[in-house]
């Protein structure tokens, strides 16, 4: 039991950056004025180190991601998924995925607008689905050669249903949402580049009368180890006062890995 709650303590947090997902890693700025970028990642980990040789305890870890954006004159799209599976001894106790598509119009205008819409699952936390649309406006409060700074407001319309641990009954809610965020990209030097965001959600869930908050940040930092890969820290976080069913409010990872792109 100790193996099981610590594993799901360390791998929890692999959640909390789609809980308010962090879109600004695929922005990037160039000269050119129509290209493609992308990303994948894939993670596999599988061991049996167990001390108890007639009662081995077999973990497995599978994750990937895979990113894609398309930058026109005016206009930038991009599509962002995510899954991640993990099992002890044969028996799966988190599976998360996610999949994110956002247009942000007219993106070389120091205030441009958003429209985007988002699908989620996350089973280990009673996340049966979540649904969500909605659009805001982006404003660059500064940028120069090397870092840019940014912030977002808008609306959206959420849908959630989420299972009760130890329960058969799910409870669904809706509810309109504000969504706020502030970012930072900086170029530390010719190989280091730091990302961050910070994001803000709330809305009044009329079904139980109350407001709900979720507050998130997403920290990466790359470093270049030749033109397709980089090795890259990232750190994510995630806190909900009131969650609608009773799950750990405040979860987090830290995670290194080597990213290929092009």
């Amino acid at each position: 039991m100790r193996l099981i709650i610590t594993l799901c303590l360390l791998l929890l947090g692999q959640a909390a950056s789609s809980q308010i997902l962090n879109i600004e890693r695929n922005r990037l700025n160039r000269d050119t004025t129509r290209f493609w970028t992308g990303q994948f990642d894939l993670n596999f980990l599988s061991h049996n180190r167990s001390a108890r040789p007639d009662n081995p305890v077999r973990f497995t870890n599978l994750s990937t991601n895979a990113d894609l954006a398309y930058t026109s004159v005016k206009h930038r799209y991009l599509l962002i998924n995510q899954l991640s599976y993990s099992a002890l001894t044969g028996n799966a106790f988190l599976r998360t995925g996610y999949s994110h598509f956002r247009a942000n119009l007219h993106w070389r205008n120091r205030l441009s607008s958003e429209a985007f819409a988002q699908g989620q699952y996350d089973i280990g936390r009673g996340l049966r689905e979540r649904y969500l649309a909605g659009g805001g406006l982006r404003y660059r409060l500064a940028q120069d050669e090397k870092a840019s700074v940014f912030v977002g407001v808008g609306l959206m319309w959420e849908q959630e249903r989420w299972q009760i641990p130890g329960e058969e009954l799910d409870v669904t809610v809706r509810m309109p949402k504000n969504s706020n965020y502030l970012g930072l990209r900086w170029q530390i030097n010719l190989l280091v580049h730091l990302n961050s965001i910070v994001y803000y959600q709330h809305g009044y869930d009329s079904q139980f009368g109350i407001w709900r908050h979720r507050l998130s940040t997403d920290l990466n930092m790359a470093a270049t180890l030749s033109k397709r890969i980089r090795f890259t820290t990232t750190f994510a976080a995630s806190y909900d006062p009131r969650p609608v069913v009773p799950v750990m409010n405040w979860v987090y990872s830290l995670q290194n890995g080597v990213r290929f792109s092009f």
